[in-house]
């Protein structure tokens, strides 16, 4: 009977929680979610993540049904945040630019040494639990080649690239030279932390030769 009436209070309590400060608790939950599981992988309960973002269990559940909500948001969020360059100011912007940006990124967040101890974790989860690495991929991966893809055709149609029409191959090559060897030795944890110039030198130098192999000669000064 106490925890039904704990409960209600819980529920009474993450009611009346105005708009605002139930934004600023689901960004909480992500963030702390992020990190939990991260640390002690997928098995991490959502009491645990509920204690380190600061708010009830009511509060976690009225945001996300399930830890399996939970996870696809916080992998939405991170991959949105790795496709926010290819929303800016897309059509304007010299397609040279818009790589780069792209690069940049990747090696700002799913290179850095955090976030990769986040791929490797999710690798190791997925061994158990196969749906998790389905929806890492849904959710990340997948989105990222599918807007990639869907840029690089909209520049082939303004006549900005030629890939010879096949825009998801281009994409998939531009993303493996941006990973290259970086990936691998940080999944094998042989270290992948780079300094701000080296990440600006990388990512201009991925930009430069994608548009020497797909850029026509008038977009190439």
């Amino acid at each position: 009977m106490g925890n039904v009436i704990a409960m209600s209070r819980n529920s009474a309590a993450a009611a009346t929680l105005s708009p605002s400060q139930l934004a600023s608790a689901k960004a909480r939950i992500l963030e702390a979610a992020a990190e939990m599981f991260r640390t002690h992988g997928y098995d991490v309960s959502m009491e645990a993540v509920a204690a380190a973002a600061n708010v009830s269990k009511q509060t976690l559940y009225n945001q996300f049904g399930s830890k399996e909500e939970l996870f696809k948001a916080m992998i939405a969020e991170r991959g949105a945040a790795m496709r926010a360059p290819l929303k800016a100011h897309a059509l304007v912007r010299h397609p040279r630019d818009m790589l780069t940006d792209v690069a940049r990124q990747y090696y700002t967040h799913a290179c850095s040494p955090h976030e990769i101890g986040y791929y490797r974790m999710i690798i190791g989860a997925s061994q158990q639990f196969p749906e998790i690495g389905a929806a890492y991929y849904e959710a990340g991966p997948k989105e990222m080649l599918e807007e990639l893809s869907n840029w690089i055709a909209r520049e082939e149609r303004l006549g900005r690239l030629d890939t010879g029409g096949d825009s998801k191959l281009a994409a998939e090559h531009f993303l493996g030279l941006i990973t290259a060897q970086i990936e691998a030795r940080g999944l094998l944890g042989v270290g992948t932390e780079m300094q701000p110039t080296e990440i600006e030198r990388r990512a201009r130098y991925c930009a430069e030769v994608f548009m020497r192999a797909f850029g026509p000669e008038s977009l190439l000064r």
